[in-house]
């Protein structure tokens, strides 16, 4: 492909760090107008390096060391070379993986999307503000307005992501660089999104650099793809043909991934339940658009009652903003319900002493939906993983460092990336370091929070199989809250369905996957395409 006619061109990109290791290894691939490159590969293996370098964003401790990047025909990155100016934000714009670590936290939704339009487009602050409240609600955000006035940490995981592609899209940019821009979201807005951006790049023939370790939404909306493996590209083309025909064993290996056994209990469940809710409510406070007017009360949990039998996997699914992560929190003690009543092992979480929550502490752990958040940047990975084993003496000291390694091996990392720190690690294995330091208490009841939404395929499988064992084993009870829904079909005893705050559908895994009741779940379902479908979807 001639570079001056390719949108972006990326020839002999190679990528190290500054003592010398190769990250990225002498790639090449390039994004036309118009259409939708797929970068696909494990977590690790130099997606989020190559499109950070199209930027001129690349960390610190990594170097440029060959290969150029032309965009429009201009070379824009080189060894040596600096950035140019009015090229990023405007003409290449990026939806990063993390909203909570990319956005500012001081400044409103709307602001910070406003900042954009007037820094890149010269709008006034009025106008600004305007357009940015049409932004969200034409990303799928409810009250638009409303949520305009609201501070990233107040919104869920879904919509701080539909923030972020606000943001991407102000600017109506040439490229947009989309680094697993659909992870936090459900299914139903995944789809939402991801049509969104198709409509975008068609009506503006803008090139979109789709960073994604979802095969199903790189068989639906991708033109063509590239699968990168220990930092190098091993195979690209049409996406019907390497989907369906792929010559790299690595390519077969993550499609086979896609399609992982069945872990789910065919055992009968225990009678007696680990934990009970009944008619539990939750509801937060939302200041009022009138000054000196007290704040209203916003309901996330309708009465909720929900039993979950000591060894079983429960998937909790629904939409962002539905009440999964306020039930899974509010379950386990970390948030307090406003009414009902929730027992644990028969113990009242309400109404239980100091001593009986420390050890609920120990008992019940949650995996957060954001792994950047919840690690400590200052403590390496050893150390977090440790500390936990230290506050509730459960190991010899001498005998701790043992047990990280081990813990390590269990999610799929080494055990020498206990001496880095979190920065050092892609979005996926931040996940799996989150995973590791809630196991290492061997609790009995896991809030699993999106654990899976940022592992690649292989590692997805790995944990899902891990969390089978354990639950096999140790009779370990896992609430497992996601929207993907091929890992709640691999694991979960039961599913439970939420909308708006309430559970509107619940019953055997296969029963309500297959043979859903309820309108909202026929929906969930219809949104979720396995690779073969997705095909079937683009042929049609």
């Amino acid at each position: 492909m001639n570079s001056d006619t390719s949108l972006l061109q990326v020839t002999d990109l190679t990528l190290a760090t500054v003592g010398g290791s190769p990250l990225v290894k002498g790639i090449d691939f390039h994004v036309e107008r118009g259409e939708i490159v797929a970068l696909v590969g494990e977590s690790g293996s130099g997606k989020t390096l190559s499109s950070l370098s199209v930027l001129g964003l690349l960390p610190e401790g990594v170097q440029h060391q060959g290969g150029v990047i032309r965009f429009n025909g201009e070379v824009v990155a080189a060894p040596g070379q600096r950035y140019p100016a009015g090229v990023r934000g405007s003409q290449i714009a990026m939806i990063f993986q993390e909203p909570m670590s990319s956005m500012n936290p001081v400044l409103t939704v709307g602001e910070q999307i406003a900042e954009v339009l007037v820094r890149h487009e010269g709008l006034s602050w009025k106008a600004a503000n305007q357009q940015a409240v049409e932004l969200l609600d034409k990303v799928g955000i409810v009250n638009p307005a409303q949520r305009a006035r609201q501070y990233i940490h107040q919104l869920s995981g879904g919509m701080r992501q539909r923030v972020m592609i606000a943001s991407a899209i102000s600017c109506k940019p040439a490229l947009l660089i989309a680094d697993e821009p659909t992870t936090a979201l459900d299914v139903t807005i995944q789809a939402q999104i991801l049509a969104l951006l198709q409509a975008l790049q068609r009506e503006m023939q803008m090139g979109v650099l789709l960073i994604t370790h979802d095969l199903g939404v790189v068989a639906r909306y991708a033109d063509r793809a590239a699968v990168m493996h220990n930092g190098r590209i091993v195979e690209q083309g049409a996406v019907p043909a390497l989907l369906s025909h792929p010559a790299d064993p690595y390519t077969q290996k993550l499609i086979a991934a896609s399609r992982p056994e069945n872990h789910r209990r065919t055992a009968a469940l225990p009678d007696a339940p680990l934990i009970s809710l009944a008619g539990v409510t939750k509801s937060y406070p939302q200041p009022h658009r009138l000054p000196f007017f007290p704040p209203h009360r916003h309901p996330v949990l309708q009465p909720t009652t929900l039993t979950i039998g000591r060894g079983e996997i429960v998937g909790l699914i629904g939409e962002s903003g539905s009440g999964k992560t306020t039930l899974g929190r509010t379950a386990i003690g970390l948030i307090p319900a406003d009414s009902g009543e929730i027992l644990f092992d028969g113990i009242n979480l309400v109404k239980a002493s100091r001593e009986q929550q420390q050890q609920m502490r120990r008992r019940a752990q949650i995996i957060f939906q954001d792994p950047f958040a919840s690690l400590d940047p200052k403590m390496t990975v050893g150390e977090q993983i440790a500390e936990p084993l230290r506050v509730h003496k459960l190991r010899p000291t001498a005998e701790i460092p043992a047990r990280v390694s081990e813990l390590l091996t269990l999610v799929g990392l080494r055990p020498a990336h206990a001496a880095r720190r979190p920065a050092a690690f892609s979005g996926g294995q931040r996940q799996r370091i989150a995973i590791a330091r809630a196991l290492a208490l061997e609790p009995e009841l896991l809030v699993a929070d999106e654990a899976v939404s940022a592992l690649d395929l292989s590692v997805r499988g790995q944990v899902l199989a891990l969390l089978a064992d354990l639950r096999d084993k140790l009779g370990l009870t896992v609430l497992f809250i996601s929207h993907d829904l091929s890992a709640v079909r691999q694991v979960c005893d039961r599913v439970v369905v939420m909308y708006r705050g309430e559970i509107v559908e619940a019953g055997e895994t296969q029963q309500v996957l297959e043979q859903p009741a309820h309108r909202y779940t026929r929906e969930l379902l219809q949104s979720a395409p396995d690779i073969e479908q997705a095909l079937q979807m683009r042929a049609g």
